[in-house]
């Protein structure tokens, strides 16, 4: 009864032993592969991270061929340079940054201006995301797009965009680069992520990018997991999560990153089959061990149990428990995963595992028997011989690594061989086993590939303990500071290495690291030389799996160009080259801050005159510029340091007085200022003498915004041009009415012509012997829908000061021309219509081939067209007015100066100027009869005509008692309200019927 409750005792004992065994090992697994998915994770996270890096560097050497390009041809871009030049240097920067597929420039309206391709695509862009940003936001700096399919080559790319702007700082269209698919997966090939892993590139509503592997519809977008998506749009940008691919169906252990301010997601993928890889031949071990202790347990309990049985039946429980024995030698031999075998002396394999058979693929029937020479390739049985004889020459255990190709790849293998004694201690055979150790080395060699992408990067990067001392660093961190590993390792980078030029303490900067986790910022290294260089700097903490923090990233990229970029480009944003003064942009911050900081002062604009202009033409613009220079340095001593310089553009130069710190009124001051202007000033030998104009405006008085004190200045300005030179106005608030009645008076000038608004009236000319009219001269007439008739005193000085009088100009002298031959097609005898040519006109366009043009369209013959030119057209460029005129009489036209006597009048003009009628001004003509001076200068007028052989025509005539003054001069003819006022070309015909010619001693009232 005792050994009954004895062997109950044992088997309980045996089989809660077993159990607890089994539950240990159970726990165990699912512990372990816990482990292994996370350390998949950090694996991924560890390359998301890489990648990340890597897209960031791309990105700033982008963005900085961007700002290069940007600083030194944005005003080439602006001046519409030609394309093979600008394209010329797209294609260099291009070259710089081979992995950019595309470098283009769109203008402000999203059309392509240049490409470095040199093919203009039609494409517009203004929809864009990037354009629109760009455009609307001039602090973007740096915009980068989703992926999107490009409208010029239908690919998939990555947009990077810089703005464009004028020199007031307005949107003048962007600079694009972009990277397409190719690219990502290009680079993706050398991470290692299995067999079956994938890196993706996924844009922030999860459409994919790039991939590697490639898919077979790489080149559509795909949408993918929901899961990341959701995590995402959570908050989670980075982490990890084990799901099933929607693309290929592989399950895998993804981990993720979302570029901070980039719609960009960064994807690793490490395939779950090949990171439990391990985990599960540990599984089978375990499984195969437990069965081999289950049946040793039921062995064991049945020989236990049958102890008690009759002694009688000994024998053959002894035979069952050697029968027993060997199936348990057999299934422990299977137990085991890699592959093991047995052989005798002479290299027969007594004995295999399942194992062995899968890894040569063939059964075990033909194997057991068999030599390696009749298994494998010769080169291969070799080699295993050579080791079997190493073992029978040591006598003892061998371990040794060998390749073999198993299953068509080339695999490595740890082998173990022993030799085998029986109990008299003979040799009978030896025995081994084979682990494949190919996931060892795959693993071995991401951690190379980690190892190599760390200290290969171009970013410095150091690896800090969580008491953020330093571990290790990489080779950038060298080049970057002159620290070496020795000279750093153990140390803080806050107490070696860094020195915070801001207010920003390291102190602070361990508090956000501590509360948050990460940082990123700029701020000042001492380099081992001692100097200073600015970085930007990314601190990132690094947790285990159980979120505890075990280390800390720091990634620093050099920002010394790029700060220096941004100083060159406020200097050039703010300053003005030539004279070393701030420009209208930098004015204007000057203007603000003595808003500000409530100082009062006065505006003042002023402006050279024309003669700049001359002076350009004459000498040339190095002449012209030498004047601007020597103008600011007028100014710049005058105003001494109390008050502020700038110029805004051209000629147009900008002061901030400081009442306070002027000792005499400040109109006593300006006028003293303009006349240090007006003081002759020697060029080419020449003295010139500029006119300056000024406008003032008082700060908070007439203003308190920078525009509006600018533009009151402005209009203060306006006015004192046209007084006379060296003259100077204050502001006043109807200044600003009689500017925008003359803008709105340009901006319904703009249409008038499409709208039909505008009308050629004609003044006959009557020849003073015969009454008859010879010509007429052609003026215009604006009658305006709302405005009524506008006087040609309002609009003429505007359209030539807007230059709307080259088209106006245009207009009228064509249809002048078609009208004279309406009017000799229906019968009229042939009369000579004048048309009144700007100066404007005579000097900005070809008047040779516009007056040619008008002919021959109209079909007018050119004797018929007479044009009347002002003396202030022949002062400017003499020698050009010549030839001009020299040319348009080869034509066949009449040339007569309008208004002799009232401008430059010079009797030289009449020598030395081809010309064919001179017109005597109203203003003489008016008092003729009254006034013994106006009745001098007529008669000498027409008596130097009449010996010039020019004929003379005056104007404005009124009274009879003029005509017969003019009769007795014998002036040819005269034009006035004595014979009519100007009318519509309808009028005509009945007026040319009532001046017929007359008799001796008759006259037209």
């Amino acid at each position: 009864m005792t050994t009954k409750y004895f062997w109950r005792f044992g088997i309980f004992l045996a089989i809660g032993i077993f159990f607890g065994l089994m539950a240990w090992i159970g726990l165990d697994l699912q512990q372990s592969r816990q482990r292994e998915i996370a350390a998949a994770g950090r694996i991924g996270d560890t390359l998301t991270k890489l990648l990340e890096g890597h897209f960031l560097a791309s990105t700033r050497q982008i963005d900085q061929q961007l700002l290069d390009f940007t600083i030194q041809f944005q005003t080439a871009v602006l001046e519409r340079q030609s394309r093979p030049l600008i394209e010329a240097e797209l294609r260099r920067h291009k070259a710089n940054f081979p992995e950019v597929t595309s470098f283009r420039i769109a203008g402000v309206n999203g059309n392509y201006l240049y490409d470095a391709s040199g093919k203009l695509s039609d494409s517009n862009i203004s929809d864009r995301d990037y354009f629109v940003r760009l455009r609307d936001d001039r602090n973007a700096g740096l915009a980068i797009s989703r992926p999107i399919v490009s409208r010029v080559t239908g690919k998939t790319v990555i947009v990077f965009a810089r703005r464009l702007e004028d020199f007031r700082g307005n949107f003048a269209g962007i600079v694009v680069a972009a990277l397409d698919a190719d690219y990502f997966e290009r680079y993706y090939q050398g991470v290692n992520v299995g067999e079956n892993g994938v890196v993706a590139l996924r844009s922030a509503d999860m459409t994919l990018f790039a991939r590697w592997p490639h898919w077979v519809q790489q080149r559509e977008l795909h949408p993918s997991s929901k899961e990341i998506g959701a995590l995402l749009a959570a908050g989670q940008k980075s982490g990890s999560v084990s799901l099933a691919s929607e693309l290929d169906g592989q399950k895998r252990i993804y981990s993720y990153r979302q570029i901070d301010g980039l719609p960009l997601v960064f994807v690793v993928g490490l395939a779950e089959s090949e990171v439990l890889a391990e985990w599960q031949g540990r599984a089978i071990i375990y499984g195969a061990l437990g069965s081999a202790l289950l049946v040793m347990l039921l062995v064991v309990a049945r020989l236990w149990r049958r102890r008690y049985r009759a002694i009688e039946a000994l024998s053959e429980r002894m035979s069952r428990a050697y029968e027993e024995k060997s199936r348990q030698s057999r299934a422990l031999l299977d137990s085991i995963p890699d592959m093991a075998w047995l052989l005798d002396n002479e290299g027969h394999f007594l004995a295999v595992n399942e194992a062995f058979c899968q890894y040569i693929e063939r059964p075990m029937a033909e194997i057991v028997g068999r030599t390696v020479a009749d298994l494998f390739p010769p080169v291969e049985a070799e080699r295993l011989r050579q080791a079997q004889r190493e073992v029978y020459s040591r006598g003892e255990q061998v371990r040794h690594e060998d390749w073999f190709e198993v299953k068509g790849r080339k695999r490595p293998f740890l082998f173990v061989r022993m030799p085998v004694y029986d109990e008299a201690g003979e040799l009978t055979g030896l025995a081994g086993v084979a682990t494949d150790m190919t996931e060892r080395f795959e693993a071995e060699e991401r951690q190379r590939l980690v190892t190599q992408v760390f200290d290969h990067s171009g970013e410095a990067m150091l690896i800090l303990d969580k008491e953020r001392r330093v571990v290790t660093i990489n080779h950038a961190v060298t080049a970057l500071s002159g620290y070496q590993l020795a000279d750093l390792q153990g140390w803080r980078p806050g107490s070696k290495v860094t020195e915070f030029k801001d207010l920003l303490t390291y102190e602070q900067v361990v508090t956000v690291l501590t509360a948050a986790g990460e940082w990123r910022g700029e701020l000042w290294i001492t380099r081992k030389d001692g100097t200073l260089l600015p970085v930007g700097c990314q601190i990132t903490a690094i947790r285990n799996a159980a979120g505890e923090l075990v280390n800390w990233s720091v990634f620093m990229t050099d920002v010394s160009e790029r700060k220096a970029a941004e100083a060159h480009i406020d200097l050039l944003t703010h300053f003005d080259p030539l004279t070393a003064l701030p420009n209208r942009q930098g004015f204007s911050r000057l203007i603000g801050e003595w808003l500000a900081a409530d100082r009062q002062g006065l505006l003042m604009l002023i402006d050279l005159d024309d003669q700049l202009n001359r002076i350009n033409d004459a000498f040339g613009h190095a002449a012209g510029d030498a004047v601007l220079h020597r103008m600011a340095l007028r100014l710049s001593r005058s105003l001494g340091e109390s008050h502020m310089l700038g110029r805004l553009g051209g000629d147009l130069f900008a002061v901030l007085l400081d009442e306070g710190k002027l000792s005499e009124p400040p109109d006593v001051f300006i006028k003293k200022l303009l006349d240090s202007l007006a003081r002759p000033i020697k060029v080419e030998g020449s003295d010139i003498v500029l006119g300056p104009s000024a406008g003032i405006c008082r700060l908070f008085v007439d203003g308190r915004e920078v525009a509006t004190l600018l533009q009151n200045a402005d209009a203060a300005l306006h006015q004192a041009r046209e007084m006379e030179q060296a003259s100077f106005r204050f502001f006043s608030v109807d200044m600003n009415l009689r500017m925008a009645e003359r803008l709105r008076l340009e901006s319904e000038l703009r249409g008038a012509l499409a709208r039909g608004e505008m009308e050629v009236h004609y003044q006959p000319q009557v020849d003073l012997k015969s009454g008859e009219i010879v010509g007429f001269e052609s003026l215009l007439r604006w009658h305006h829908p709302e405005l009524g008739a506008v006087s040609p005193v309002r609009f003429i000085p505007i359209a030539e000061e807007s230059r709307l009088i080259l088209p106006i100009g245009a207009w009228v002298l064509e249809e002048a021309c078609r009208q004279n031959k309406l009017w000799q097609d229906a019968g009229m005898p042939p009369k000579t219509v004048a048309v009144n040519l700007s100066a404007i006109q005579f000097h900005s366009t070809d008047i040779i081939e516009l007056v040619k043009g008008a002919l021959a369209r109209t079909g007018l013959p050119a004797h018929c067209l007479e044009l009347e030119i002002t003396e202030s057209v022949l002062v400017e460029d003499p020698e050009r007015v010549v030839r001009l005129m020299d040319g348009l009489k080869a034509v066949g036209v009449s040339i007569s100066i309008d208004d002799f006597g009232t401008g430059y009048s010079s009797l030289s003009y009449l020598k030395r100027f081809p010309i064919d009628k001179i017109k005597i001004d109203r203003t003489f003509v008016r008092d003729l009869e009254t006034s013994a001076n106006d009745a001098a200068i007529v008669r000498m007028v027409v008596g130097i005509a009449a010996e010039l052989e020019h004929q003379v025509i005056a104007e404005g005539v009124e009274a009879e008692g003029q005509i017969e003054f003019l009769r007795q001069l014998r002036c040819d003819a005269y034009q006035g309200f004595y014979c009519s006022p100007a009318v519509p070309a309808s009028q005509i015909p009945a007026l040319v019927a009532a001046y017929q010619p007359l008799s001796s001693g008759q006259s037209h009232e």
